[in-house]
């Protein structure tokens, strides 16, 4: 094991890491590499985008059959009812499908619905384009209309941003587009009608998208709203159980060990003194584990107290040496503008313990972690919903392990959420070094790609204010 102590904040291998990252594309999770995903959450927003109940697909197919009929019996032309008739066996065997589907999904089942979406929605829009080019003013009002409920039905049914949503509202806003500049050659009115025209046809066709948009983005507001409020409780209900539990059995902790103590003073067998010390190990392994319950609960004691950084990082130096193996590298990244925290330093060399041990684990004890202090940005501070910039110091931690899998990693701040065996992990550690952060009065993040998970701790740098009571009521 390598520890390394450096105190230049920006390193050309910072820089070289920065600059990659930055040209690096994340996966969206809706590629054909991620194989083993589970599609089924996006899965779930097209069923609630085009299934919607019995009457609504009756009408919804009734009304372009009708139409396809009377349309061919009045205009003679029997390939608007072929037309027609291709889009309702495609639209059908979608719909179909989608009202089958269970989780988990495939990437190649996704890839279908997704492709017989699109045939769908083109061979409805160009059956109208069709239509539209016949010239009449019946057939002229008619592709409109299409166009119109097919609009309106984009805006009512899609809730959440992805690939179909973006090709459906294009396809409908350029038709649109198509079909109000097709007006122009028959306008008499000269260049005025003209203008008219085209200012019409783009302001509706840009009001439909921004509209789209909107509306798009208020579900997932409310999506994250409703999230979040349910985490909160969650939360709050936990940390209120954990600290009853955890204060209850320190009481009981107390007497065991008291009494374990007056034991070990009585003179007894060899024997008998090494089953007591085996007592007291285990009392002491369950008063640290009380300890991490108050932390996740937000009502650990803390003995802050501002803490010098340069010799924090010194005297820590000695406590990697002994869980960090010799397969792993270890570097301190210090910024020497950082001077100095306010903090329980216990706690925080106890958070730290836990993020390297953790980096351990997703390492399998071989790479590189880095460990670095410097002041927050303001960007940061925002991030972290706290303010003022410039009044905190973030402890980071980094690893270039292979990172926590998306869909877990909205989960490893939840009391008791472990990926590892049974006896190897509690799920108290990441969670536990939330709450002694948010407690200490600063913030948490975590941050995980492909490439390494980074793990950010915001500590003020002086005694924070007192929290108001609507904030601790907030407080689990």
């Amino acid at each position: 094991m390598r520890v390394s102590c450096q105190c230049n904040v920006v390193t050309s291998r910072q820089r070289a890491s920065t600059i990659f990252k930055w040209f690096t594309l994340r996966r969206d999770g809706a590629v054909p590499g991620d194989l083993k995903r589970d599609y089924w959450p996006i899965i779930e927003t097209m069923v609630e985008a085009d299934i919607g109940s019995k009457t609504e697909l009756a009408l919804r197919f009734g009304v372009v059959g009708l139409g396809g009929i009377f349309m061919t019996w009045a205009s003679a032309r029997p390939e608007i009812t072929l037309w027609l008739a291709t889009f309702l066996l495609t639209n059908g065997y979608y719909s179909w499908r989608l009202s089958r589907i269970k989780a988990p999904v495939s990437w190649s089942t996704y890839a279908q619905l997704k492709l017989l979406f699109m045939i769908s929605v083109t061979l409805y829009t160009s059956c109208a384009i069709y239509v539209f080019l016949l010239g009449t003013p019946a057939y002229v009002t008619l592709a409109m209309a299409a166009l119109i409920a097919q609009a309106l039905f984009n805006i009512s049914r899609h809730r959440q941003s992805n690939t179909l949503v973006f090709y459906d509202t294009v396809v409908v806003a350029l038709t649109g587009m198509f079909f109000g500049l097709s007006s122009i050659e028959k306008a008499n009115g000269g260049f005025a009608e003209e203008m008219v025209i085209i200012i019409a046809t783009v302001g509706v066709c840009s009001y439909y998208v921004i509209a789209q948009i909107r509306k798009i983005q208020i579900h997932d507001a409310l999506r994250a709203s409703r999230q979040e409020a349910v985490q909160t409780q969650k939360m709050r209900a936990v940390g209120q159980l954990t600290a009853g539990i955890a204060h209850e059995f320190n009481n009981l902790l107390t007497v065991i060990r008291g009494n374990i103590e007056l034991a070990q003073l009585a003179q007894g067998t060899l024997d008998s003194q090494e089953r007591l010390a085996d007592a007291i190990a285990a009392a002491d392994r369950a008063d640290a584990l009380t300890s991490q319950l108050l932390s996740l609960s937000r009502k650990a004691h803390l003995n802050a107290e501002t803490v010098d950084l340069t010799k924090f990082w010194q005297r820590f130096g000695g406590t990697i040496q002994r869980i960090a193996p010799a397969t792993m590298t270890v570097r301190i990244e210090a910024d020497p503008v950082a001077k100095t925290l306010y903090c329980d330093p216990n706690q925080l060399e106890a958070a730290l313990i836990k993020l390297i041990v953790n980096a351990r684990h997703a390492l399998a004890g071989q790479g590189n972690v880095w460990l670095g202090s410097r002041l927050a940005t303001p960007d940061e501070c925002s991030r972290f919903g706290l303010a003022p910039a410039g009044s905190y110091v973030v402890i980071s931690v980094r690893d270039d392990g292979p990172g926590i899998p998306a869909e877990n990693l909205p989960k490893v701040i939840e009391p008791f959420f472990t990926t590892r065996g049974v006896g190897q992990g509690t799920g108290l550690g990441l969670p536990m070094v939330k709450g002694f952060c948010e407690q200490s009065g600063g913030g948490f993040t975590i941050n995980s790609t492909d490439q390494g998970t980074t793990v950010l701790m915001a500590i003020p740098i002086n005694r924070p204010a007192p929290p108001k009571k609507d904030q601790q009521n907030k407080a689990p």
